[in-house]
């Protein structure tokens, strides 16, 4: 997976932000008011989503349970089934056992997302391209996640309207809820 998010995930992100930029230049995106809808994207490490568990709660609470929505890998599904935050019909699940399945259900969950009218996504993912290019693919107008300022991880583009600095002195569920707390500015 490294590798594919290397060799494949960096071109891609650099492709996403040409378009992103150059759109930008066409067209004046507004990103006020509050979300109506939130996706999560954490796919991979359910120990760290367990840590997410209150910057889950606090995006439930702005935008109701209804309105909140998770997208993770298959074999990390039981993890949000037991914090019973996100209504089970609202994990979107991606399997990974073969690139095929791997890409129909990354469309599905895109389709759903465009179909649910998502209009904010919260990236958890500490510098895979994967989930960076997820988060910009959604169609949502806030994007909140890591960005690599001064090279210091993985280049993810610049997909995110909200870019944060990871800071390694804080608790990785701080750096969840600053995310989430990011969406309110």
């Amino acid at each position: 997976m490294r590798r594919v998010d290397r060799w494949i995930g960096a071109p891609v992100c650099a492709v996403l932000t040409a378009m992103r930029r150059l759109g930008d230049l066409f067209r004046r995106r507004r990103h006020d008011g509050p979300p109506g809808k939130i996706a999560v994207i954490k796919l991979a490490e359910q120990g760290a989503t367990v840590l997410a568990h209150s910057a889950l709660v606090r995006a439930r609470d702005m935008v109701g349970a209804e309105n909140l929505y998770f997208i993770v890998f298959a074999e990390n599904r039981f993890i949000l089934d037991l914090l019973e935050i996100v209504p089970s019909r609202n994990v979107l699940v991606i399997r990974t056992h073969g690139l095929v399945r791997v890409a129909l259900d990354t469309l599905r969950a895109l389709r759903r997302l465009r179909r649910e009218r998502v209009d904010a996504t919260v990236d958890f993912e500490f510098f895979a391209r994967s989930s960076a290019i997820l988060s910009y693919l959604s169609g949502a107008r806030l994007r909140s996640g890591y960005h690599s300022w001064f090279g210091e991880a993985a280049w993810r583009g610049d997909l995110m309207t909200h870019r944060l600095h990871y800071n390694p002195h804080l608790h990785a569920s701080e750096m969840f809820q600053t995310l989430v707390q990011a969406l309110e500015l």
